[in-house]
Formats: C-alpha cells, structure tokens, sequence
C-alpha cells in the first residue's frame, strides 16, 4: 500500500501532467505598428488613414477588425468626429488597411486630428483580444505632399 507522501506525490504529478498539457502556448498579441497620416477626400467629407498592424501568433486568431475613430478642432472650436472601420483576414505578418472615416456631423479640414484605433482580432467562433492606440496624426488634401507632424520635444 502506498504511503501518504506517495500518495500525495503522485496525486501532484498527475494534476501536473493534466494542467502541463491543457495550458495553450503563449501567443504574442496583436500589434499596432503605425497610424496615418489620412488624406482627405471630397473636401474633408472623409478621410483615408492608414493602418500598419500584426496580428497576434495564435493561429485561431483567423478575423482582424480595425476601427479608427477620429476627432479634430475646427472652425468656432467645435469638433469634428466620425470613424471607420474594415475587416480581413490576419496573414501573421504585418499588413497595411487604408480605412475609410466617414464624418457625423461636420467635415474634416487639413491639419492634426487624434486617431484612436482599436484592433480586434478574433477567432471563428468570436472569441477576441483587442489593443489600442491613440495618435496625433496629419490630415493633408488629397495630392499633397504629406509632411510629418512637429511634436514637441
């Protein structure tokens, strides 16, 4: 018959040995490489802006959704807000989306807007991880030469 601290030893090993083989590998998390800058379109009733991303390693992650949602000051002080979003398969490598923000109210002018972008990637079966980032980004007319943003030192 086998004593209490085999017991125990075995019972440990065994528990181990279950949780050693259900625990997934680590997976990386999506990343967020790059925003911008977004070019205007129909006078500022849109914006194309750029997204630079890679999905996260887990091979079940099938889905990416990135979402941009944009903000800028314009004219009297008020703010100009719309968003866009687009959906496509992830590649495991990085990947480059032109994403369409259509304004609510007012349209978009040339010059800095806040880019907030959440990117979801996500399963068949809808299970999801999200990041995020906000960026201050350039807004030029279509045709222009894009010139980088000055940021404070």
């Amino acid at each position: 018959m086998l004593g209490t601290k085999t017991r125990v030893a075995v019972v440990l090993a065994a528990s181990l040995a279950l949780t050693a083989t259900a625990t997934p590998a680590y997976a990386a998390p999506a990343t967020l490489v790059s925003v911008g800058p977004g070019t205007l379109v129909a006078d500022g009733a849109a914006v194309d802006v750029p997204v630079t991303f890679v999905c996260d390693s887990d091979p079940t992650r099938i889905i990416a959704v990135p979402v941009v949602e944009m903000n800028q000051r314009v004219t009297d002080g008020r703010i100009a807000n719309g968003f866009g979003n687009a959906q496509l398969g992830c590649t495991r490598e990085s990947q480059t989306v032109t994403i369409r923000v259509i304004p609510r109210v007012m349209a978009f002018d040339p010059g800095a807007a806040v880019a907030f972008v959440v990117l979801q990637t996500c399963s068949a079966e809808f299970q999801c991880a999200a990041v995020t980032a906000s960026e201050v980004i350039q807004l030029t007319q279509s045709g222009q030469a894009q010139i980088p943003p000055v940021l404070p030192e």
